[in-house]
């Protein structure tokens, strides 16, 4: 049997029969470290499950006791499809057909092979990443074996790209955790780590690596009889469906709306209809796939993809030196961001001496780092260990030994000049000096240093914890191997880097800033805080103008409000405001009232939709001017780059592709 095996030629799956007659077959895509499901592999599976049909199903059953399925892809068993095949067909106008030809293709082999995993035991061995095409892989073998390692992910984050899972996951996903927690992971693209997915009923089996191997061959040989789903379960997937998908809809419906997310609701038609079946009609997959959503959210997808491929770019310095290992991390200023990109570093296994002048401010940080490890992790010795890895320093003794320095200091240039100039004195002459400085240029930083090029703007996004992007920022004076250095690190800690040249506000605050100061001056002229918020959630962002701005601070708008916008009239009510000391969300009241965190609102809403949508297009539109006008400066280097930069450090609505993006696909020209 393996000669006929070896005759197929296969490039990407490799078999072997081992002396309990089981079959081992190992994806490892060939020229590639991470596994996915391109259509030359896929037509690869399919000659394998055909061999599997006509070979081994129609002899002896002694000829193979079962099939397991592994990787040892240094990323993991499957990052799912091929999406840049996706994003290469979603550019022709004959899309929606095309990738409905590939979603038929993959359901009808997935189906193939549980049907042979009805016959024959199957188990999937799952280490590292195991996301969209490669989970619906998984699921549809009889098992799922989960190794207990930190890498160990499923996920279904097709939602997120605009597209479904198409391949068997609406199916059989709800088979194995039933109906309200399958649906829950699909409609948020959510990942679950190997201990969840255990606990979810997702992986039959939760085992170390070292005995992965042992228990598929246990399942191999018991072959012990699936679960069943709960009577409840049942139930709900049965005679109660109906109400089960009203329910379902309606929470879909506080989240987002259908003609902004057509994929949410898709994916529950599907269900609810079809039981996951894209073959049975066209009328949903049209819906989902040939909207205008899709198409953007891939675009997105590859932006984000081109951001990655940065840090890698960037791997050496312009000089072709490899750069010096980038362990420790010294952050000043134990604030809001500086705690928090202390945490996220430490959460990224590298070592943090914390500087602050308050010993109060440090131990906040320091109390509240556990809890974000604890949520990360799961392994008590790990928590343990991170934990360890943020060492209070009020003195800075840290900074004779970093790696990276990073000032998060207050937004005042003196106070910043003056913490670099002892910096310098100390610092490692191999170190990378980073300022996160939200909208001073970083040549006025640099002043006060002896050596000018060393400097570099490293501008992390309010939270931390949850924005991918980090603007990193070139002076006129900055050395290549610095700059090259900053990105290598932004991409060391899992953010996007975004190079941009120093300007006032960069890219993300120098179009944030006309956009909110255009809504302050709608307020102005007497459209209330929830009528502008209400139309720009309604029109696609996640928060409206007014709330960011209190969510920011109402201190902080001024003072970048004054660097940026010299020749602009300040808003009035941001003036008075501020003279009331009424800052925000951080003293309870700005624009809004806030109790306990959450804004409070005060006055009902006067303007009808017509209204609303006209009044959003009118303030989104200085923020799309003047992210064309930084393209055609230089300040960031292409349209792409752009919008990228935009989406991930503001929020601006992923499915409508980026401002330009948008501008040109709605035919707005830029003033």
């Amino acid at each position: 049997m393996l000669e006929k095996i070896e005759s197929l030629e296969l490039e990407h799956w490799k078999t072997s029969l081992d002396s309990k007659t089981i079959m081992w077959i190992e994806f490892c895509h060939k020229g590639k470290s991470t596994n996915t499901l391109s259509s030359s592999v896929m037509k690869e599976l399919d000659i394998l499950v055909s061999f599997i049909e006509k070979e081994v199903l129609n002899k002896n059953k002694k000829i193979c006791a079962g099939i397991i399925f592994f990787s040892n892809q240094p990323s993991g068993f499957c990052a799912g499809a091929d999406v840049k095949e996706f994003t290469d067909i979603a550019k022709k106008s004959e899309w929606a057909q095309a990738s409905l030809e590939i979603v038929t293709k993959g359901w009808l082999l997935y189906e193939r092979i549980e049907k042979i995993s009805r016959r024959l035991p199957t188990v999937a061995k799952v280490k590292g990443f195991c996301f969209g095409g490669g989970f619906e892989f998984a699921l549809a073998c009889k098992f799922i074996v989960a190794v207990d390692h930190d890498s160990t992910s499923f996920s279904l984050p097709e939602v997120k790209l605009g597209i479904y899972p198409g391949w068997g996951g609406i199916k059989r996903l709800p088979q194995r955790v039933g109906i309200f927690q399958g649906m829950s992971l699909m409609l948020s693209g959510k990942f679950l780590n190997a201990r969840k997915a255990f606990k979810a009923g997702i992986a039959d089996v939760l085992v170390p690596e070292r005995t992965a191997d042992l228990a598929c061959e246990r399942l191999i040989k018991q072959n012990p009889k699936k679960r069943d789903l709960s009577f409840f379960n049942q139930v709900l997937a049965g005679p109660l469906k109906r109400l089960v998908c009203i329910i379902i809809k309606n929470n879909i419906k506080k989240r987002v709306k259908e003609r902004h997310y057509p994929a949410p609701f898709g994916i529950l038609d599907l269900w609810k209809y079809h039981n996951g079946n894209p073959t049975v009609e066209t009328q949903i997959h049209n819906r989902i796939v040939g909207s205008p959503t899709a198409k953007n959210l891939l675009r997105v997808y590859q932006l984000q993809e081109n951001l990655k491929g940065l840090a890698k770019k960037y791997t050496k310095g312009s000089d072709g030196q490899v750069p010096p290992t980038l362990n420790h991390i010294h952050v000043i200023g134990a604030g809001t961001m500086g705690g928090d990109i202390a945490i996220w570093c430490v959460l990224k296994g590298l070592k943090v001496t914390l500087q602050d002048v308050s010993t109060s401010q440090i131990a906040k940080i320091l109390k509240k780092a556990p809890l974000e490890v604890k949520r990360k992790f799961g392994n008590k010795y790990k928590q343990m260990k991170l934990c360890d890895m943020l060492i209070p320093d009020p003195s800075g003794h840290g900074i004779k030994k970093a790696d990276v320095i990073i000032e998060a200091a207050t937004e005042n240039l003196k106070i910043k000049q003056e913490i670099f100039a002892k910096i310098e004195k100390d610092a490692l002459p191999t170190a990378l000096l980073c300022s996160n400085t939200s909208s001073i240029k970083i040549e006025e930083i640099a002043k006060g240093l002896k050596d000018t090029s060393r400097l570099v703007g490293v501008h992390f996004f309010n939270p931390v914890l949850r924005m991918p992007l980090v603007e990193i920022i070139k002076s006129k004076n900055c050395d290549q191997n610095f700059f090259d250095l900053a990105v290598n690190f932004t991409g060391k800690i899992k953010k996007l880097p975004l190079p941009v040249k120093s300007s006032p506000g960069f890219l993300v605050n120098a179009v944030l800033m006309p956009y909110l100061l255009s809504a302050m001056r709608t307020v102005d002229n007497g459209i209330s805080p929830e009528d502008i918020d209400s139309a720009m959630v309604n029109w696609g962002m996640p928060m409206g103008p007014i709330e960011l701005v209190d969510t920011v601070g109402l201190d902080v708008c001024l003072a970048v409000g004054n660097t940026m916008t010299n020749d602009d009239p300040t808003p009035i009510c941001l003036k008075d405001l501020n003279q009331k000391d009424h800052l925000g969300k951080k003293s309870n009241r700005g624009f809004y009232k806030w109790e306990k965190g959450k804004k409070v609102k005060e006055r009902k809403l006067k303007l009808n939709d017509d209204e609303q949508r006209n009044l959003a297009e009118n303030l989104i539109q200085p923020l799309i001017n003047r992210t064309a006008e930084l393209v055609t400066e230089g300040i960031v280097e292409s349209e792409e780059m752009a919008d990228a930069g935009v989406i991930f450090g503001t929020g601006f609505a992923p499915f409508l592709g980026g401002p330009i993006n948008f501008s040109k696909n709605n035919k707005i020209e830029s003033l």
